[in-house]
């Protein structure tokens, strides 16, 4: 076990992201990151006893060329004997069925397709713990902490990928794209390079290609830096988020399940403006409210209710409401009704 290898053992350990005798099902696309996951994996495999498979999504998009990594992936786990499954799946009529860019439809595509073959996975090896891994390295955290910064996000935003979420595994989050590009040298492994990579069409990669590049001018440390600033603020979400379970436990009047609950104005009128918005989020899980159409601007709408006249009302996305009912009391109530903050 080389020195990269170990790294990636002591992330994997500390995280805790791989339990003994699981199924891994890698995310297996032919580059250099996939390349190299699948290839430490399977240096690591006996250590955790693991079942690995490969995957290999063709989303019908690069027409020759996406065929040409399919082949390439086909024959590396052949010659490796890495049991493996390619998947063709449609983007193009994706997004015109559902109207996503083709970005977000290739991404929404290429996980559904993960979590079946994971599933099928699982189902033949039973009682065996099922992950989806996948090869996000620090350069690609640095990316998103950048790009959900550009966009609009709070500390969440900020945090960038996880280590782990809902079976999802990112054994590579620690390693830059350098030191991955080392270790395929350093072990001769071939990899394919997708040439929409290249292009600036899409705004990852004009972080890619010319933002990142440029800040690693000013300090060749810029990625690592901003995935440790990152960092901190996954750390000061997760206490935030702690502390507010509490807040809205001590500020509940009543509820009633999905539907609605009554929370004390007075209580929450106390506590410090950022811990009462994360109440307001906590309070919106409560009620099994989707956050994916949640942006700042309505958080920031919920939690200034609060705060508003006896009487004031605000509709919000999901069919949300709330309502000032009593100088004491805010109802947050889920719907029907979408709209805008009104008295």
């Amino acid at each position: 076990m080389d020195r990269f290898e170990k790294n990636v053992l002591e992330t994997i350990r500390r995280e805790k992201l791989i339990p003994e005798r699981a199924v891994v099902t890698v995310g297996f696309s032919g580059g250099a990151d996939s390349v190299c996951l699948l290839s430490v994996l399977t240096a690591l495999k006996r250590l955790f006893h693991l079942s690995l498979n490969a995957v290999h999504v063709n989303h019908g998009i690069r027409g020759a060329e996406a065929d040409r990594d399919e082949e390439f992936c086909r024959v590396f786990c052949r010659e490796r004997e890495i049991p493996f499954t390619a998947v063709r799946v449609d983007v193009p009529a994706f997004v015109k069925e559902t109207g996503m860019s083709m970005e977000e439809a290739a991404r929404t595509l290429r996980y559904r397709a993960l979590f079946q073959e994971a599933d099928t996975a699982g189902k033949t090896a039973a009682d065996k713990a099922a992950r989806i891994a996948v090869a996000h390295h620090a350069d690609d955290q640095a990316e998103t902490v950048l790009l959900n910064l550009i966009r609009g996000t709070g500390l969440k935003g900020l945090s960038g990928m996880a280590y782990e979420r809902d079976g999802i595994i990112r054994p590579l989050l620690d390693r830059d794209r350098e030191e991955i590009l080392s270790y395929l040298t350093e072990h001769g492994l071939p990899f394919v390079t997708d040439s929409t990579n290249l292009e600036n069409d899409y705004a990852r990669n004009r972080i890619r290609n010319v933002v990142l590049p440029e800040l690693k001018k000013i300090n060749e440390r810029a990625a690592g830096h901003i995935v440790l600033a990152g960092s901190l603020c996954g750390e000061a979400e997760a206490r935030l988020a702690e502390e507010a379970k509490t807040l809205l436990s001590e500020a509940l009047i009543s509820e009633e399940k999905e539907k609605n609950l009554i929370l004390s104005r007075n209580l929450l009128k106390t506590i410090p403006q950022i811990l009462r918005r994360y109440v307001i989020i906590e309070a919106l899980r409560r009620l099994g409210v989707p956050l994916k159409d949640w942006g700042e601007t309505h958080i920031r709408a919920a939690e200034e209710a609060v705060t508003a006249h006896t009487g004031c009302h605000t509709d919000l996305p999901g069919g949300v409401t709330t309502d000032n009912e009593t100088h004491e009391t805010i109802k947050i109530q889920r719907g029907m009704r979408h709209g805008k903050l009104h008295d």
